[in-house]
């Protein structure tokens, strides 16, 4: 499972954490945090992300784009 959310460091707090706790149960999880307003690679992935939501790119597509040399 992946799920992304976007919200103000005011708004983290037991319950938001009591809520991943919940939704992955005894799972290892990766935790990534991204300045959404001053990073790049933020808005790269959510091109990327918007992207293959629509279908218009493979993921095998992309792969060749990102691993390009």
């Amino acid at each position: 499972m992946h799920i992304n959310y976007q919200l103000n460091t005011n708004d983290l707090d037991a319950d938001f954490l009591e809520s991943v706790k919940i939704m992955f149960k005894d799972k290892d999880i990766i935790i990534s945090i991204v300045d959404a307003e001053n990073d790049e690679d933020f808005a790269l992935g959510k091109a990327i992300e918007e992207g293959l939501l629509s279908e218009s790119v493979s993921r095998e597509e992309l792969d060749k784009a990102l691993y390009a040399d």
